[in-house]
């Protein structure tokens, strides 16, 4: 009895200097030593519900701690996040590491050398490839760029991007930007538009739709939607009845090109024509391919919303951020009556993000991106045509919370690590530039 009690002791003891010694290594900033018992400091943290900072820390930072710490928006803890395999793989990019691909939430199976990139964190996927080749942008600024599965450049354009792509047999459909400064939104831009009088120190930016060669990178045309819309008379009326916000009036995080069985569900749909979200709108709108003019729009259904996506049925499922009581939701829309058919709030867990957020409709399922939680989780309903809170639960298949990217991940506004933000993280299942060991 007495060996047992030693014994016990000496394990608690030793517990509590490894512990100490990480908290002191990350106040006094010697992570480079210590770094590897951060995890085990946070992951104690977050599963007693502690914060040793603010229980130890200096008086000025404890007052500063609060419950809305990104640790705390998380479903998972060091010992309960999903570990099981995927049967696909995951091509992902979190906000403070490289693009990798996973087989499981704890194996990389590929990792793309973005050596020859200046600040590699910030240089953003848009797409993989069956042989390996990334599309990548660099994040907010100018750069788009083709890269092989070694990272070679292949090409290389100084294009202003922003948020997710997609494409076809031959062309990228990239969100790109242009900025008006003051003064030329005053005296020669959209007379007696809400932006006539914009008052901005700043310029002010509307979206663009870039059409790439996505062979070698050429761009063939950008539609400036501003300019569009305000030769049509049906399309300003619209844009003018919804806009708010004259420094980013659109802030298009999306452009979809319709495939021939996604524009039969539109009334005039057209092969080629764009489904595009304008988040500062609260909106999801169809583009014609040649006019450029808005065709259908729904709009006040969600709030800073994401990622449209034309499911089999006709209907849209979409990202609301905001949906209420700081919760997310993937809302349905029916096409044709742009009415409300179903949504999924995934109501037993924690389920937001303030920014992003993403769908991806994949092998008949649907996979859902919560980009701030760090999280990925498959939505799986049974006997309901759409969504449903109560027909439908969630998944969980990937969360970021001391991933094995550690700790080259994320930290929380204390300096913690403890997650990352998911930038993009989309399955695949035929790929042929690795073989599996």
């Amino acid at each position: 009895m007495f060996d047992k009690i030693i014994r016990l002791s000496f394990i608690f003891s030793l517990v509590f200097i490894i512990f100490f010694v990480g908290y002191i290594s990350h106040k006094y900033k010697a992570k480079k030593v210590f770094q590897t018992l951060e995890p085990l400091i946070s992951s104690f943290e977050v599963y007693f519900d502690l914060d040793l900072d603010k229980k130890l820390g200096e008086r000025k930072l404890r007052k500063g701690i609060n419950k809305s710490s990104p640790e705390f928006d998380t479903n998972f803890s060091l010992m309960n996040k999903p570990s099981e395999s995927f049967n696909k793989y995951l091509f992902i990019k979190q906000d403070n590491s490289g693009p990798v691909l996973m087989d499981n939430p704890n194996n990389v199976v590929w990792t793309w050398n973005l050596n020859k990139f200046r600040n590699p964190s910030k240089i953003i996927p848009y797409h993989l490839f069956e042989n390996g080749d990334l599309i990548l942008g660099r994040y907010e600024s100018k750069g788009l760029f083709r890269i092989n599965k070694d990272g070679k450049i292949l090409w290389n354009k100084n294009y202003y991007n922003h948020h997710w792509i997609s494409l076809d047999d031959e062309n990228l459909y990239v969100p790109g930007t242009l900025f008006i400064d003051p003064q030329d939104l005053k005296d020669k831009i959209y007379e007696g538009s809400f932006v006539k009088n914009c008052k901005s120190e700043h310029k002010s930016r509307f979206g663009t739709i870039m059409i790439v060669d996505k062979k070698n990178g050429e761009l063939k045309k950008e539609i400036f939607l501003i300019d569009a819309f305000y030769k049509d008379n049906k399309s300003r009326e619209i844009i003018e009845k919804f806009s708010y916000n004259c420094n980013d009036t659109f802030h298009l995080n999306d452009v979809r090109v319709l495939t021939n069985q996604e524009a039969k569900f539109f009334y005039n749909g057209q092969k080629g024509d764009f489904l595009v979200s304008f988040r500062h709108l609260d909106m999801i709108a169809l583009i014609d391919k040649k006019k450029h003019n808005i065709k259908w729009y729904v709009q006040g259904k969600f709030k800073y919303q994401h990622s449209p996506r034309i499911t089999k049925n006709g209907t849209v499922l979409i990202f609301d951020n905001y949906y209420e009581g700081g919760r997310s939701r993937i809302v349905e829309i029916d096409i044709d009556s742009k009415e409300i058919v179903g949504y999924f709030s995934n109501k037993d867990f924690k389920f937001f993000s303030n920014t992003r957020g993403r769908i991806q409709l994949f092998d008949n399922k649907i996979f859902v991106q919560s980009s701030d939680q760090g999280e990925i989780f498959e939505i799986i309903c049974e006997d309901t045509k759409y969504l449903s809170d109560e027909k439908c639960k969630s998944k969980f298949l990937y969360s970021s919370i001391f991933s094995s990217f550690y700790p080259n991940t994320g930290v929380s506004v204390e300096g913690k690590y403890v997650k990352d933000k998911i930038y993009i993280g989309d399955f695949y299942k035929k790929l042929n530039f690795f073989e599996i060991k």
